[in-house]
């Protein structure tokens, strides 16, 4: 097993964090109990704690009570162990471990240190209070395990969605994370939901704890109950029916990854998503046009004093890629306006910038004087709908086409595989930050670019209305 075969070159576990998403009746709950007392009795650590975790008592019993009748059965397990049930305990006095079920809704977890904790359908928490108890409390411990094994939740949100947002991220290489290991078994919305391949995705205990049979016969009363039959995708093929709306696939992005190619002197666009003080800025210049593609160079600064803080919050190798030249350091804790100002007019005098298309939020200041002071092309691009639409369709439509050329950037490709999209009434679309999965600021850098081209920012000759004018019929 993966999980515990593979160690790291000091010897130790390699893989520290785990999370294990399949759906129901795969025999889940054997599972977490045989590697709970594996935890306890086999994992060579000091007066070990391991403890069950779940969203209340009665979904804590299910996993101990098994992991309790596993001891009982076991000749060499009942001999060495001892349950304690009224305190919810299994004990071994031989190393002086435990394995502690344990709830949300219990009231203190004051005074522990983990070597082993595990999370019981954590889609089922709707707070991250026992989460967060819970992230920095094996410290002490030199290789701590911590494990969530989960159906899908009911929405793309919290923090079960966040592990599994991260553990795909990783396994598609977005995220380097060498200590962590995520399993996601699920199937698509755009699966052919009567095939057993579609099961199988879902459910790898296919034809053997769970006949096709049976699994045929679930699948035809759910269809027939639409009450039942959101159920049946969720906890049967790990299929999120609510939720919002992924803004591409990343299959497609990175058949875009040509580098851009931007000749001296050609016409350009730029794009800038304007920070909070302390947070990412960025800045998208874009050349070509609509029909034959663009190619996009991106630019991005961060704060220096704050960066350990930000990989931290975002999780992503800041620097790493300030190492690399992917970003740019200003001085001090807050983004320094200013520096920001003279990287811009450094590049709009490198050749032909037609326009500046700036997101107004925390930048209509530096916008006012690039525009009135340094003489850009300054537009606002407000970040509604009517906006927002047109481009985030031309943008969407050019990846699909592959006529976006963004050369890789490991950064832009990250946003890209964050954001989400929101639609009003009439059918527009736009990026949203607050529902998308953490940073997407270059992707929106991106999008107020291609707003320039939608309003005809790069056309080589005058529109015919404006040399004409209008011709009535």
């Amino acid at each position: 097993m993966r999980l515990f075969g593979w160690r790291a070159p000091s010897g130790l576990r390699r893989f520290l964090t785990s999370y294990l998403e399949i759906a129901k009746k795969n025999g889940k709950s054997t599972l977490i109990s045989a590697i709970a007392l594996l935890l306890l009795i086999a994992d060579c650590e000091g007066a070990p704690e391991v403890y069950l975790n779940a969203v209340d008592r009665s979904q804590a019993n299910i996993v101990y009570e098994e992991a309790v009748r596993m001891v009982k059965a076991s000749p060499g397990l009942r001999s060495r162990l001892q349950v304690i049930e009224s305190r919810g305990v299994i004990v071994d006095p031989a190393n002086y471990g435990k394995i502690q079920k344990n709830s949300a809704d219990a009231p203190s977890k004051d005074g522990i240190n983990p070597s082993g904790t595990i999370f019981d359908e954590l889609h089922r928490f709707k707070t991250r209070s026992l989460w967060d108890v819970f992230q920095y409390a094996s410290v002490a411990r030199e290789q701590p395990l911590r494990i969530v094994i989960t159906t899908a939740g009911e929405e793309e949100d919290g923090v079960w969605f966040e592990q599994r947002d991260y553990s795909e991220k990783v396994n598609a290489g977005l995220v380097p994370d060498v200590t962590h290991l995520g399993i996601v078994y699920r199937a698509e919305r755009t699966d052919d939901l009567d095939s057993p391949e579609t099961w199988r995705k879902a459910n790898p205990s296919l034809g053997v704890t769970i006949s096709e049979e049976g699994f045929r016969r679930e699948l035809a009363k759910a269809k027939e109950t639409p009450s039942e039959w959101g159920n049946f995708l969720r906890l049967r093929l790990n299929i999120v029916v609510a939720g919002e709306t992924r803004f591409l696939r990343i299959e497609d992005w990175d058949r875009c990854k040509d580098p851009p190619v931007v000749e001296p002197g050609e016409p350009f666009l730029l794009g800038l998503d304007l920070s909070d003080t302390q947070d990412l800025t960025a800045l998208a210049q874009v050349a070509g046009d609509l029909y034959d593609g663009i190619h996009a160079r991106m630019w991005f600064w961060l704060p220096e004093d704050n960066i350990v803080n930000l990989e931290r919050r975002h999780q992503l190798p800041y620097r790493a890629w300030a190492e690399q030249g992917l970003i740019t350091l200003t001085p001090g804790n807050v983004i320094d306006y200013e520096f920001i100002r003279s990287e811009i007019l450094l590049l709009a005098g490198q050749g032909e910038c037609r326009k500046v298309l700036i997101d107004p939020y925390n930048a209509t200041k530096l916008g006012i004087t690039l525009k009135e002071q340094d003489g850009l092309p300054v537009e606002f691009v407000r970040q509604g709908f009517l906006s927002l639409s047109a481009p985030t369709k031309e943008l969407e439509r050019l990846i699909l086409a592959g006529k976006l050329r963004h050369g890789g950037n490991p950064i832009l490709r990250n946003h890209a595989s964050n954001a989400v999209v929101v639609k009003d009434a009439a059918g527009n679309v736009k990026l949203h930050k607050e529902k998308s999965r953490k940073k997407i600021d270059g992707l929106a850098a991106l999008v107020n670019a291609v707003a320039g081209l939608s309003t005809g920012g790069l056309d080589l000759e005058p529109s015919v209305y404006e040399s004409r004018g209008l011709l009535f019929v």
